[in-house]
């Protein structure tokens, strides 16, 4: 099954696999009579490594209906599909801010005009009121005194409105703008931290020297078989299920992310290997009872089970000495018979 993308895109080829990318996007670059630019290789690459199925399903549409592709084709699926359209929605939200922050200053212009012309009439009035003998000008004046006390509070009350207003959009913006960043952050499909959010935070983490962590590696297993006898949907939905258990077990105290394809990760803070061991074998056995079903037959999945590694962090670890060690363990679990945890 094709890796979750993730923004920024993540890759993660060995040297051999990546190698072999370049040898098959070339022939397809300039079969579309495209520039080799960067574009467009990251188009074809996500494309020939089948790590991108949204993108793949794009391409093969068009080429299923001969419909060219071409440079702005390809502009326009590397938007969409490799960028995820962050950069149109990010624009959107700026362009949205300028013109909240250009009718506030507009409207606050304007009332401060009104303000000084509202102003310049009250001085003028003072003038006629120190030599004013006559009731009837007198009268005026007062007049003249209402209308501009008038006219300042409606100015000020249509100022209020506006910024109202202001406040609400720039609120709506704000929601916009932690969307775009919680997008670029979460897996679409599994609602956990995507690869890419995953490998800074354990980079961070692992810069630290005072940092009490384990690291839990899932892999479903006999995942492929499932997909193959029942399809890529309810693939889906086994993933979206086993997600929900990682989410529930790490609750507000750790990470769950989804680290390609059919595996997961768990980033644990200040437990003990026993304590981590523990909360794999949970999940484990939550999932081995779970007697998944097909929602519109109710036909069984058989059971479904994980297996899981667990490392603990170490002084001088790396990421990748720490996952290593995680995969180590999972490795273990799948040779045994799967349906395991391992500790390394």
């Amino acid at each position: 099954m094709s890796k979750p993308p993730s923004f920024p895109p993540v890759y993660t080829d060995a040297t051999q696999q990546a190698s072999e990318n370049l040898r098959r996007v070339l022939p397809l670059i300039n079969q579309h009579k495209t520039p080799v630019n960067p574009v467009n290789y990251a188009v074809w690459y996500e494309y020939v490594s089948g790590d991108n199925q949204a993108l793949s399903d794009a391409i093969d549409t068009r080429l299923e209906q001969n419909k060219p592709i071409t440079t702005e084709v390809t502009q326009n699926l590397y938007e969409k599909y490799v960028l995820m359209g962050m950069p149109e929605r990010l624009e959107k939200t700026n362009k949205g801010i300028t013109l909240v922050v250009n009718n506030t200053l507009k409207n606050l212009n304007k009332a401060e005009s009104t303000a000084g012309e509202c102003a310049a009439d009250l001085s003028n009035t003072e003038n006629v009121l120190e030599n004013c003998t006559d009731i009837e000008v007198l009268k005026a004046v007062v007049h003249d005194i209402l209308s501009n006390t008038q006219t300042l509070t409606a100015s000020s009350n249509e100022l209020k409105d506006e910024l109202k207003r202001s406040a609400q959009e720039m609120k709506r913006l704000s929601s916009e703008l932690a969307a775009v960043k919680e997008i670029a952050r979460i897996d679409g499909l599994t609602g956990l931290l995507n690869r890419s959010t995953f490998d800074k935070e354990l980079r961070a983490l692992c810069k630290k020297s005072d940092v009490s962590i384990a690291l839990i590696m899932f892999d479903l297993d006999h995942f492929k078989q499932l997909n193959d006898t029942f399809g890529h949907v309810v693939g889906d939905k086994v993933l979206q299920f086993f997600s929900s258990l990682l989410k529930k077990h790490a609750s507000d105290n750790h990470l769950a992310a989804r680290y390609g394809g059919e595996e997961m990760a768990m980033i644990l803070f200040d437990v003990s290997q026993h304590q981590a061991a523990k909360i794999a074998e949970e999940v484990r056995a939550e999932l081995a009872d779970s007697n998944l079903k097909q929602k519109n037959n109710g036909q069984t999945l058989g059971q479904t089970t994980v297996s899981a590694g667990v490392s603990l962090f170490q002084l001088g670890d790396t990421p990748n000495s720490l996952i290593d060690r995680a995969d180590k363990a999972l490795y273990v679990s799948k040779e045994n018979g799967r349906n395991q945890v391992n500790v390394n």
